[in-house]
Formats: C-alpha cells, structure tokens, sequence
C-alpha cells in the first residue's frame, strides 16, 4: 500500500511492489493474483474457488492443445499458468517484472510437475524478449492496468503472436466516475497506471488490428473480491503483523474497506477475447 499519493509507477516499481507485498497476497489470496467470479448471491464458492473458475472461463476461451504455446502476460505466482498446462498439456511462458513471482511461480510448476512445459522469467511486456509469431495465444489476468502505454503493450502482443493466435485479456474497468481522492488511493494502493472503460476497451485492441470476438462485463460476479480481502485481513491480521509490522498492519485495515468499497460502487471487469487474422504481416 502507499496511501493517497497520485503514483505513476515504472515497471521496476511495479516488480519492487510486488517484491514487497508477496506474502501479503500470498496469505489472503493464496496462488491466484487476480479476482474470483461468483455465479450470484446464491454462490457460496471460497475465493479460490471463484478464482480458479475465473481462469477455467479463460482456458476455455484460449482453446489450447499439447504442441501449443501461451504466453501470460503479468503471470504472478504462476497457478493460472499451471492450470493451463495441467488441463490442455500446452505450454506456457509466464513473464512478470517481480523476481519473487518468478521464484514462487518456478517452485509451483516443479511442485505440480509441469516444470517440463511451464517456465517463468522476468521481462517487461512494454519489451517482449521474443521472436515474432513466436506463441500460438497470449494471455493477461489484471496485468495492462499497470502498463505505462497499453496501445504499445497490445502492439508486441500482436508482434509475437503467430497469425490466427488468440488473445485473451482480463481487466478492470472504470465503471463510474472516480472521484481524484477515489483516483489517488486506488492508483496508489495497486500502482495502477491507467483504467479504462468497457465501452473503449474493444476500439483500443481494434487499432492494433485484432478482431474481436467476444466481450464479457463480468462486473457483477467480480465484485467480491476486495471485500474478501478485506474480511481475511481481519481473520489473518496477526500474520499479518508478524510479517510486515503495526504500522503497516492499521494502514492496510484502514484502507482496504475503502477499496472494499470502491470496487463495489465504481469499478467493472471485462474479459475480452480476440484474434490475429491469418492473413496479418507482422
């Protein structure tokens, strides 16, 4: 967390934040980095479990087989990746600016036995480390939030995916108007760079030269997850003091009910899935 200061982080800030508040997430949200989707009020699913539905929903989506490759874009520890692998037997390259994602997420993939064909580095996606039409699809759960630049993040998505490839990308969206204190907490909290609306989003990977094919407002059955956090911070609040101190441990509980909060009343989620054209130059 970093309070109400407007930040506008660089990926190496973004990889130190997420040095820093590992545990933290580790501890409340386990090996996903990334919200749950609940069927209704009705739904009684833990968040993992509404997580892990989360990237089914994306698995689907991808439409992978054994022989192909992924790249996950913003990869976190990794379960999303090995989810992949273990169901499709695809392949999978996941990319973070966080050394320590990278070692949590390598350790996941030798302790599920996929370490063969799921395989974790650091690199920025603003600077893709790969050939061109080097991946078959390319996924991002949560990642181009905190991109300096999304058209130039979409535009080495598409240099790297094969034609015909599909691309599939999760995010939250500014569903109302945030408020500039609204605006600075939330940046400053998750060092978000940008937020965009569902309506934009499609017109924003259209410019690149995708087609897409599909666009999903899951808003409603995301909108729990902050207030999960939140409800686990007080449940794990001693862990949480022993890991990062008193200080920190009363700001996070100050906070988070008000992020809590803001994603309730202002904040959207999309899935939007698209496709490079087979006839596409590079």
């Amino acid at each position: 967390m970093t309070g109400y200061k407007q930040v506008h982080p660089t990926p190496e800030e973004v990889g130190a934040y997420y040095d820093l508040m590992g545990p933290f997430y580790a501890t409340l949200w386990g090996d996903n980095f990334h919200v749950g989707y609940w069927t209704g009020p009705d739904d009684t699913s833990s968040n993992v479990e509404a997580q892990d539905r989360l990237t089914d929903l994306l698995i689907n989506k991808v439409n992978l087989a054994p022989g192909q490759t992924l790249l996950d874009i913003g990869c976190g520890v990794g379960r999303p990746a090995v989810r992949l692998s273990q169901q499709t037997g695809a392949a999978v390259v996941g990319i973070t600016v966080s050394a320590d994602q990278v070692a949590r997420a390598t350790a996941l993939a030798e302790r599920s036995g996929v370490a063969d064909r799921v395989r974790f580095q650091r690199a920025d996606a603003m600077a893709l480390p790969f050939d061109d039409a080097s991946f078959d699809a390319v996924w991002a759960f949560e990642s181009l939030l905190h991109m300096p630049d999304r058209a130039h993040v979409l535009r080495e998505v598409w240099r790297v995916l094969r034609p015909g490839g599909r691309f599939i990308l999760t995010d939250v969206t500014e569903e109302r108007p945030l408020s500039a204190e609204q605006r600075a907490l939330l940046y400053g909290s998750f060092l978000l760079r940008s937020l965009e609306t569902i309506e934009r989003y499609p017109m924003l990977v259209t410019a690149t030269g995708f087609i897409v094919d599909d666009v999903i407002d899951i808003s409603a059955q995301t909108k729990r997850t902050l207030q999960y956090v939140s409800d686990a911070l007080m449940e794990k609040r001693e862990t949480i003091r022993t890991l990062y101190g008193a200080e920190l441990l009363a700001t996070l509980e100050q906070v988070w009910p008000i992020l809590a909060t803001i994603q309730r009343d202002y904040l959207g989620y999309i899935v939007l899935a698209a496709h490079k054209p087979l006839s596409s130059v590079l």
